[in-house]
């Protein structure tokens, strides 16, 4: 993991200081690589730190260039200190991490982030929190771009006209089960011209559709507030999965194959249940999948 030189940076009462190399905790800290080259004013210092103060993000790491988000929110994650929810931002994510053994391939102007919660202050760790979130990232990206065909595909993909256009990782550490990591990839502004040939053929990214470019800081925004929505909505009982998911699921409809360790199960797929689980009705009739690898389509 590359780090840089970090500036002490200060916000009135409340300040975050590294001396040393060593982090000191406060309230609010805002880690920030004192020179990068990033053009975006939206992911400036100050613009990080209004985050603080207009979503439920307490804590911000950002840096220039990092392997993983995943991997440091998640070495945050042991750190009790911290002040939760914690934000790790980077403008050049090198070796992400996708769902089981999959790398998640990014370029610059991609927003790469994940976000350190407490696990008790989430509506739940399963499926539920997954479907959930993929419902969010593709509400805030249909807030940007009204005229997209946002869908969602389980357990937790955002496709844009029938590409992928965000992923979501969601890690729970096994040493401190207390806390959830939800790691997420929108492709906004980067070009996927340079990427592997899979990623090329089943991708897209928001700038390439309208033919602009995104301020990345306002997408971040959007999406967080929509997390907080939707995770809210989540816990009072008033967000009906199977409602919800139904009008924006690819899968609706369609035969599918899913891969479940050494199971596999083929069907035509009905949304999700109550409880985030995928339904397909095959030859013994319905089956309610909690996890899995869909390989078909």
């Amino acid at each position: 993991m590359r780090r840089g030189t970090f500036a002490h940076l200060s916000f009135g009462p409340k300040t975050r200081t590294i001396e040393g190399g060593n982090v000191k905790w406060h309230t609010i800290r805002l880690v920030c690589e004192e020179s990068t080259d990033v053009n975006d004013a939206s992911l400036a210092p100050a613009a990080l730190e209004r985050l603080s103060r207009e979503t439920f993000v307490r804590s911000v790491e950002y840096y220039a260039e990092l392997e993983s988000t995943q991997d440091r929110a998640v070495e945050c994650a042991g750190d009790p200190a911290v002040a939760l929810p914690l934000l790790v931002l980077t403008a050049r994510q090198t070796a992400g991490r996708g769902r089981g053994v999959r790398r998640w391939w990014a370029s610059p102007g991609a927003l790469t982030f994940s976000l350190v919660v407490d696990a008790n202050t989430v509506p739940s760790v399963d499926a539920r929190l997954s479907v959930a979130t993929a419902l969010a990232v593709r509400s805030a990206l249909a807030e940007l771009h009204p005229a997209g065909r946002f869908q969602v595909k389980w357990p937790n993909d955002v496709l844009l006209h029938g590409r992928k256009v965000a992923g979501i990782l969601l890690d729970r550490p096994v040493s401190h089960l207390d806390r959830l990591v939800v790691g997420l990839g929108i492709n906004v502004n980067n070009s996927l011209d340079p990427a592997p040939d899979d990623v090329r053929a089943r991708g897209a990214t928001l700038s390439a559709e309208i033919a602009r470019p995104f301020r990345l800081g306002d997408v971040l925004k959007r999406v967080l507030l929509q997390l907080e929505c939707v995770w809210h909505e989540l816990a009072d009982g008033r967000l009906d999965l199977p409602e919800a998911w139904a009008p924006h699921c690819r899968l609706q409809g369609r035969r599918v194959t899913v891969l479940q360790g050494s199971r596999t199960v083929d069907g035509v797929c009905h949304g999700v249940d109550a409880m985030g689980n995928l339904l397909i009705d095959g030859p013994n009739g319905l089956v309610a999948m909690a996890s899995g690898t869909v390989t078909r389509p």
